[in-house]
């Protein structure tokens, strides 16, 4: 059993999406955990934030990689169940990047209010 070049190369996209998925739900716990109070404790209070967003985001490449992995495999998938993992997996990229961007803001707003 030989596998082609196209599914090799397949095997190996998903794998990194998983490896991904698993690094950025160990960032956001190493963000999350973060207590040391820089000041008046901005900057952890913006990590804990950011961290809720990397969650969301590894969500979304962890079902990514998970129906791409399906579809590999030949589980046969219903086209609707297909479509709800899409909406599903695009709102979980919008959701953590907006959590991260406001989160961001916000705690670049509270940082640059220090400093006049």
């Amino acid at each position: 059993m030989f596998l082609d070049s196209a599914k090799l190369l397949s095997i190996l996209v998903e794998a990194g999406s998983f490896i991904a998925s698993f690094a950025a739900i160990a960032a956001g716990f190493v963000m999350a955990g973060v207590t040391k109070k820089f000041g008046t404790g901005i900057l952890a209070t913006g990590f804990k934030t950011n961290a809720i967003g990397i969650f969301f985001i590894a969500g979304g490449i962890l079902l990514d990689a998970t129906n791409s992995y399906m579809q590999l495999s030949g589980f046969t998938i219903d086209p609707l169940l297909t479509t709800g993992i899409l909406i599903a997996k695009e709102a979980l990229f919008v959701i953590g990047t907006y959590i991260i961007v406001i989160g961001s803001k916000k705690t670049g707003d509270k940082l640059e209010s220090l400093t006049k």
